[in-house]
């Protein structure tokens, strides 16, 4: 520690070593300025900047940013007394189609055709 404060230079620390940032602090808040302000997508940010940099490199500055945050989506509430009365009367109601069904045109769409019940 007196070595630190009896030095004649100021106390700088080191480069750290790894590969260096692509993006310098200016460009990161160009690209947060433009993920406000115009509520654009990664892909579309990364076309629309000068920067030649990767999508993986766009949402990575993003998320440092705090712009964007991963969140679990909130638990829904359980359904009203009101709310599963009314949602089982529709259930009777639909049970009691009867003979209607033969109306009812049945389609697969897997295949692209439709089978028609009324002549069964």
């Amino acid at each position: 520690m007196y070595r630190v404060l009896t030095r004649k230079t100021p106390y700088e620390p080191k480069p750290r070593s790894g590969r260096p940032r692509v993006t310098d602090i200016r460009s990161d808040r160009r690209i947060q300025r433009m993920a406000l302000s115009q509520k654009m997508s990664v892909r579309e940010i990364t076309g629309a900047s000068q920067l030649q940099i990767s999508k993986k490199t766009f949402h990575r500055r993003l998320i440092e940013s705090g712009y964007m945050i991963h969140a679990k989506t909130a638990r829904r509430l359980p359904l009203s007394k009101l709310h599963i009365s009314k949602r089982l009367q529709w259930a009777r109601n639909q049970m009691s189609y009867g003979d209607k069904w033969m109306d009812v045109l049945f389609s697969d769409e897997k295949n692209g055709t439709s089978m028609d019940l009324t002549g069964i």
